[in-house]
């Protein structure tokens, strides 16, 4: 038994010290004496007091014995006393729920996330009520559901809320957080319960470091499993109007499989393949698909399987970027080579009669003569006439040697040349905010203008003409439009790449030298994401899915994170971690109240001594026919005593 009010003592205490005060009323109870005369007549008053005395013993025993007893029961009542329980602080455990994307496989009539559920509501019936339990939710981050709660309706609430994520499981981590909770936030740890199917990576698949306190409640994981594991996709590089297609495929089980693979674009079919995979293992099938335009390109493995949502994976796909780029020349040949050797440039060459001054184009080209443009389409003047040109002319002269080019500028990036004279060359005065880009002893012979006021496009003047002289043969050329190409429509020379992965850690390749600061990566709503860089391997985290978008430079590469994660195998539980759900303890049970029925049976008692021997005349017991002789002896033993 246990007391929640008052110790053993305090009760001792306070029972003798109320039992000795009812005493002492009863010996301390003072009367008038009682003298029987014959006649008053007789009886003078006198001044004397009338003489009292003390009992010197208890006329009524049993009602001295019945208060006190009834007293004792309502202060024991008080005191709160409890049976069957003398531990009231309970333990605090921790149940880390699976909720990994591979709990959503399908298993009888339901999926593996439904026995998980009832194994956790198992444990909760089978420890006592008193303890308290945390529910951690763990897929590839360990989430909190509760904290440490001793109500069973709050913990069954969340964990029937508990639903299969998209992101594989973080064993350790998972275990790391429950463990850490405990030593935190625990007087009196408890368990650490594991309630899942368990399904790793194959780095946590022989996990051995585990908490002590450990128990593992598993569910049934054997069900055979053939999922897309990566999809990717680029622009061909020997037919830009192409798409190279690579799948991977991936067989969890533990037999072989034979799949049918088929690729669909814009509902169209647009390929497919018969993979037979081995146990554990994965087969990559590739394909190129010629499309220009846009649309959905939808992956699909022919199987039935227990966990479905890795068969089936759509992306949708830009159309192919192009730049339209108009060029007025009288000697179209000169160029052509520069702009022609893009796939992605979509050159047209006019004579310089038919200018329109409000061209639709993305960049327009003045071949050595000048006409304000009314379009705010980007331009290239080449060796324009002094008086008209863009930037200010300071001299004109032969047999330039061009000694400089600017590297730290996007304009001049990876250009250099050696001994290269020009022929004739314009050598100009920049303003204040201009980009030198080349530059001779003269002074700069290749300016650009960023275009910042409003209804200003970018501008790039040459003061030579790149198609004639030494510069015909030389490799900065070509590589000089490029560049200009991409400072003034960085979108359409951008390089794309496509790839529908798994949620969760995503390494991309970056290049060796690649500058965190050059290094973009956003989600689908053009958020920035934190990442990492580890040599050439980029690493970033996405718990939902989504797209995400790594940019570097001119290169974007769009990841499509769509696909469930699944680990690929089943962790091994070390050996001595106990398993299963408890029994439920017994002699552990909720403690039982005492006080109501106390406080009852003093209650009660106290009632029958003012019903037995209280004095009052409603309650006086009348004697009746039958009872009239017992109170005539009753009388006859009072006058006697």
């Amino acid at each position: 038994m246990n007391f929640l009010n008052l110790g053993l003592g305090e009760l001792l205490g306070l029972v003798g010290a109320i039992s000795a005060g009812v005493v002492a009323l009863y010996l301390l109870d003072r009367s008038k004496r009682r003298q029987l005369v014959a006649t008053l007549r007789f009886w003078s008053a006198a001044d004397v007091r009338t003489e009292l005395k003390h009992r010197r013993r208890i006329q009524q025993p049993w009602s001295l014995l019945l208060q006190l007893l009834s007293l004792a029961l309502l202060l024991t009542a008080i005191a709160g006393p409890q049976l069957g329980i003398f531990d009231v602080a309970g333990r605090d455990h921790v149940i880390v729920l699976d909720t990994s994307a591979w709990m959503g496989s399908r298993v009888g009539q339901g999926i593996l996330m439904d026995q998980a559920k009832a194994n956790a509501r198992a444990y909760l019936r089978s420890i006592p009520r008193r303890d308290r339990v945390m529910l951690v939710r763990a897929d590839a981050l360990a989430t909190p559901a509760t904290a440490f709660e001793s109500s069973r309706g709050v913990l069954e609430s969340a964990i029937q809320q508990s639903q299969p994520g998209a992101s594989a499981l973080n064993l350790s981590q998972a275990l790391e957080f429950a463990d850490r909770a405990q030593k935190l936030q625990s007087q009196r740890a408890g368990e650490i319960v594991f309630v899942g199917a368990g399904r790793v990576s194959e780095e946590e698949a022989a996990l051995s470091s585990v908490p002590g306190n450990l128990r593992v409640v598993t569910t049934s994981s054997a069900q055979e499993n053939v999922g897309l594991r990566k999809i990717g996709l680029r622009r061909s590089p020997t037919a830009p109007d192409s798409w190279d297609i690579f799948v991977v495929v991936r067989n969890y089980g533990a037999r072989p499989q034979s799949v049918d693979l088929g690729l669909q674009f814009s509902k169209s079919p647009a390929g497919s393949r018969r993979l037979t995979l081995r146990p554990g293992s994965e087969e990559q099938a590739a394909f190129t698909y010629p499309a220009k335009t846009g649309g959905f390109l939808e992956a699909r493995l022919n199987v039935r399987d227990a966990f479905p949502q890795d068969d089936r994976a759509v992306m949708e796909l830009p159309p192919e970027a192009s730049a339209r780029v108009v060029v007025y020349s009288d000697e179209p040949q000169l160029l052509r080579p520069l702009f022609a050797a893009n796939p992605q440039v979509n050159a047209l060459f006019e004579s310089p009669e038919k200018f329109d001054p409000a061209v639709k184009a993305d960049v327009v080209v003045l071949d050595r003569f000048s006409y304000p443009l009314k379009s705010n389409a980007a331009s290239i003047w080449i060796q324009p006439p002094a008086s008209a040109s863009p930037v200010r002319v300071s001299a004109t002269r032969t047999g330039l040697r061009l000694d400089k080019w600017h590297p730290e500028t996007p304009l001049g990036a990876g250009l250099r040349t050696r001994d290269v004279t020009l022929e004739s060359a314009e050598v100009f005065s920049p303003a204040v905010g201009d980009i030198v880009v080349a530059e001779t002893t003269e002074g700069p012979v290749i300016v650009a203008t960023e275009g910042s006021k409003p209804g200003e496009s970018k501008r790039v003047v040459i003061g030579f003409h790149p198609g004639r002289g030494p510069m015909k043969y030389e490799l900065a050329t070509p590589l000089l439009m490029a560049n200009i190409l991409r400072w003034m429509i960085p979108g359409a020379f951008r390089q794309w790449e496509f790839q529908a992965g798994t949620v969760g850690t995503v390494n991309a390749a970056v290049d060796k030298d690649a500058k965190p600061e050059q290094i973009r990566v956003l989600d689908d709503a053009n958020r920035s994401l934190p990442f990492t860089i580890d040599g050439e391997n980029l690493r970033f985290f996405s718990g939902a899915p989504g797209t995400v978008r790594v940019q570097v430079g001119d290169r974007e590469t769009v990841y499509s994170l769509t696909l469930p994660d699944v680990g690929e195998e089943v962790w091994r539980v070390p050996a001595g971690v106990h398993k299963g759900v408890p029994k439920a303890i017994l002699s552990e049970a909720a403690p039982r109240d005492l006080w109501p029925w106390l406080a009852l049976l003093g209650g009660i008692g106290l009632l029958a001594d003012w019903l037995l021997y209280g004095r009052s005349r409603a309650f006086r017991l009348r004697a009746s026919g039958a009872m009239a002789p017992h109170f005539k002896k009753m009388a006859q033993w009072r006058k006697a005593s």
